[in-house]
């Protein structure tokens, strides 16, 4: 075995227990939803050649129109000529998806597939077509309908409703999420799930004074559960949807309420998760999302001001008068004694700002309201770290960047006073119940620069970056008091905007070390009943791969305790597939799978082998001959 890797086992050896949650997007790179549409909202009305908007629309956001649908699964920014990934990864977006929608059209495919078996069903006016996409496609789809009609008494180009299209391997849509990505919630022990991202927090809100009431939330009935502008729905998905993916995982929910939220909103809300979230699981309740942030996109800080002027306080102010107001909703509705119990709200801020708005908030709090703990059960920062935006550096110069970025944040007694250690230390000094929590935080290489783009990225998929991760999360964070440390985030592309994906494929989440590095930290739960999926049995009851390490020829024997369709990925430690054997049906029994490693070159590999609802997966060591 290689000496790194029998570094990073010593290194995860020590730890024992950790509360670690992840961040989750809309979409994760790979599929969250077994339906593409549901996650994937890109129409053109072919009559103008513009998008769709509030004229050719109806109430759910379903075309008018005849319409193109716009698919666009291409690493960054390969639309340009340019590929940042020096790995050219792609998505594997091949085989047949199964599509259909309300009403009468004529599909045309102008790219990425073909339309094949299309039929329309007169007694229930649904349309069915196959698209199939071979294997290579770079995953640009661009599908027209035109001589749309909603029903047959309609006129040509009046659109059609209730679009789907499924991805391969599904051939109804009874299950909603993909099931590789609850499978990679059942292979981690992660703590919570933050839903930020997911239900689109970021630039949702509108102009003050106005509010966004609970009749303007996103529905599981609406076009899409991406931001809808045209029908005034800037948000992401549903609570619905939040609800069934905490319960599914079992894991805590953080939850990221608008600031614009009416107070009947905030009511409905809690009465939801009230009456339907699990009731062992806890709800981590925050107030937007950096509403201190003035970037593009975080228009929410504008809304944050313009409320502050108004009440005549200031930002900071109105910032924690705003999360004392939802603890307070929240008890209203779940009861006295909920608050720091199973609602758990979090007051969060900028890393530097520790001295310059959390204590100021604090303050404001006890003056105002009374004793901070009594609703706060913690304060929050990003705990994200970086290097190698310098020309010319390499991957190991890059981490070294990395572990003097995370160092630096540990103490800090300059300007800000704002380390790890100054934020728990006031965490503890308010008697805070939950302490110090880290909303956001991993390896951050984005920025939008491609200044040394290509090493930032191998960087990103090293096995250094492992023991970074680990660094960061463990003696950085939780050994220093920290409570809660977030990931940001599951699944994305590596490109110039960031690497901040554990993996960029859900479907083949060995791809580098980062996913494994979790792994090792949160060992799934194996003894609990919520490791399996209520709607896949675990097909597989014993794996075992040898010789490991090899120098040539490995074995891999597993047992199947029912027929399941299997498939093989083997990557190298730039995340490149260096051999795949597609999913095949295989029947009850023993199995045994040969990779001839003759013609790879030493070193570490991920093997991943999939046995439909469960993935396993590991490392083998190639040694020279």
């Amino acid at each position: 075995m290689k000496p790194t890797l029998l570094l990073l086992l010593s290194l995860f050896a020590s730890i024992t227990f950790a509360q670690i949650g992840v961040n989750i997007s809309l979409p994760e790179r790979g599929g969250t939803f077994i339906d593409l549409v549901k996650e994937n909202y890109r129409w053109n009305d072919l009559n103008t050649g513009s998008a769709v908007d509030s004229n050719t629309v109806d109430d759910q956001g379903w075309p008018t129109v005849d319409a193109q649908y716009i698919v666009d699964c291409r690493p960054v920014a390969e639309w340009a000529n340019s590929i940042d990934d020096p790995a050219a990864y792609r998505l594997d977006v091949s085989g047949t998806w199964s599509c259909s929608f309300n009403g009468v059209a004529t599909v045309t495919a102008l790219t990425g597939g073909s339309v094949q078996n299309m039929a329309h069903i007169v007694s229930s006016n649904t349309t069915t077509f196959d698209f199939v996409v071979a294997p290579g496609s770079n995953g640009f789809f661009l599908l027209n309908f035109t001589n749309t009609r909603r029903t047959p008494a309609d006129s040509l180009n009046s659109g059609f409703t209730e679009f789907q299209m499924l991805r391969p391997g599904y051939a109804n849509d009874q299950q909603l999420f993909h099931t590789p990505l609850l499978s990679l919630f059942d292979s981690v022990n992660f703590s919570a799930t933050r839903y930020m991202v997911f239900t689109g927090t970021n630039g949702r809100d509108p102009d003050f004074p106005a509010l966004t009431e609970w009749s303007d939330r996103k529905l599981p009935t609406d076009a899409s559960q991406v931001r809808i502008s045209s029908i005034g729905k800037n948000g992401g998905a549903c609570w619905e949807y939040v609800i069934d993916f905490a319960n599914r995982t079992q894991t805590d929910a953080w939850i990221n309420v608008p600031i614009s939220a009416s107070a009947d909103y905030v009511t409905q809300l809690a009465t939801m998760l009230k009456d339907d979230l699990d009731t062992t699981l806890n709800i981590y309740v925050e107030s937007s999302n950096e509403v201190w942030n003035t970037a593009p996109g975080f228009e929410q800080s504008q809304y944050n001001q313009a409320q502050a002027m108004n009440l005549g306080i200031g930002e900071q102010e109105n910032h924690a008068r705003r999360t004392i107001e939802l603890a307070q909703a929240f008890e209203a509705v779940f009861g006295v004694g909920s608050l720091n119990d199973r609602v758990r709200i979090v007051l969060c801020s900028h890393q530097p700002m520790l001295k310059w708005w959390v204590e100021p908030m604090l303050q404001y709090v006890n003056t105002t309201f009374g004793t901070p703990s009594n609703y706060l059960y913690a304060i929050g920062a990003q705990t994200y770290f970086s290097g190698g935006h310098d020309i010319g550096e390499d991957t190991t110069k890059i981490l070294m960047d990395c572990h003097a970025s995370i160092t630096a944040q540990i103490n800090d007694m300059g300007v800000n006073e704002a380390g790890r250690m100054q934020w728990i230390a006031k965490a503890n000094a308010w008697n805070l119940p939950g302490g110090f929590v880290s909303y956001e935080g991993g390896p951050d290489h984005g920025g939008g620069s491609t200044d040394n783009i290509s090493n930032r990225i191998l960087a990103e998929r090293s096995h250094g970056m492992c023991a970074e991760m680990r660094y960061n999360l463990d003696d950085a964070f939780l050994q220093l008091g920290g409570t809660l440390a977030m990931q940001f985030t599951l699944t994305s592309s590596y490109n110039r905007y960031g690497c901040w994906g554990l993996t960029d494929d859900v479907n083949i989440p060995h791809r580098n070390y980062k996913f494994a590095c979790i792994q090792a930290l949160l060992p799934a739960d194996t003894s609990s009943s919520t490791a399996i999926s209520p709607m896949v049995e675990h097909a597989a009851t014993s794996l075992s791969v040898y010789p490991n390490p090899s120098s040539g020829a490995v074995f891999i024997n597993y047992e199947l305790i029912r027929p399941a369709n299997v498939s093989l990925t083997i990557v190298d430690n730039l995340g490149r597939a260096v051999y795949q054997r597609p999913f095949i049906a295989q029947a009850k029994g023993k199995h045994l799978w040969t990779w001839e490693g003759h013609d790879q070159v030493a070193g570490v590999y991920y093997y991943q082998l999939s046995f439909e609802g469960n993935i396993k997966g590991g490392t083998i060591v190639l040694k020279d001959e």
